[in-house]
């Protein structure tokens, strides 16, 4: 491939990413707390993170993934971690709840997923994914999240496609922005930025950009 080089310094590949990754994202957790059942599925679990995270908060986790390494690496953790190919096995309404943490977006096809999501589910459906609204203005203050950098990204969501896409397969479904980014970090020079954090503080001046897409299914 030409440019290999620089396609391996600009852009991630999730192939093994997760592996030895132990980040988690608070505000997902504290998603996932809000508004699951007691007892989950993590689907595109990864190295289970959020499962080992989840449990510690009482809840009972169940992850599965695509890939063979990430199962590996989260049953090695002490997740109960399966295969995808598992899934069939699981009885309807298996879980109250099903966790599609930043996965949609990955998917060919996106609508078999969340069949089968809403199929495993008695609750609801929890979903994140990256917010593509105003992609062209963050790119411009160089504010393009990392993981907008994942190779295998094939859908690219605004608020207003997951909430099709989600109502054609759920009668109630409500999804929101979260994770603002700071308009400090917008501003260019020290004094601007020290003004900004200013105007921050007095609660006058609301974010224009959001880093992430929420969304719950609810189950009929």
């Amino acid at each position: 491939m030409i440019g290999q080089e620089i396609r391996d310094r600009v852009f991630r590949d999730t192939k093994d990413y997760y592996i030895q990754s132990h980040e988690i994202c608070l505000p997902l957790v504290e998603f996932a707390k809000k508004f699951a059942g007691k007892k989950i599925l993590d689907l595109g679990c990864a190295a289970g993170n959020y499962c080992l995270e989840l449990s510690k908060n009482g809840f009972e986790m169940k992850g599965a993934d695509i890939n063979p390494a990430y199962v590996k690496r989260a049953q090695e953790a002490g997740v109960d971690a399966h295969a995808l190919e598992a899934l069939p096995s699981f009885g309807d309404k298996s879980f109250d709840s099903v966790l599609l943490f930043e996965v949609l977006e990955h998917l060919a096809d996106p609508a078999r997923t969340l069949t089968e999501a809403k199929r495993l589910a008695k609750k609801n459906v929890l979903i994140t994914v990256p917010n593509c609204e105003k992609i062209e203005e963050l790119q411009h203050y160089g504010l393009i999240p990392e993981h907008f950098s994942d190779l295998d990204h094939k859908n690219f969501f605004t608020p207003e496609t997951l909430e099709t896409l989600l109502k054609a397969h759920f009668n109630k479904t409500e999804v929101w922005k979260g994770d603002p980014i700071n308009p400090v970090a917008l501003m260019g020079n020290p004094l601007t930025r020290l003004a900004g954090k200013v105007i921050k503080r007095l609660g006058v001046m609301p974010p224009r950009f959001y880093f992430r897409l929420y969304a719950v299914a609810s189950i009929d």
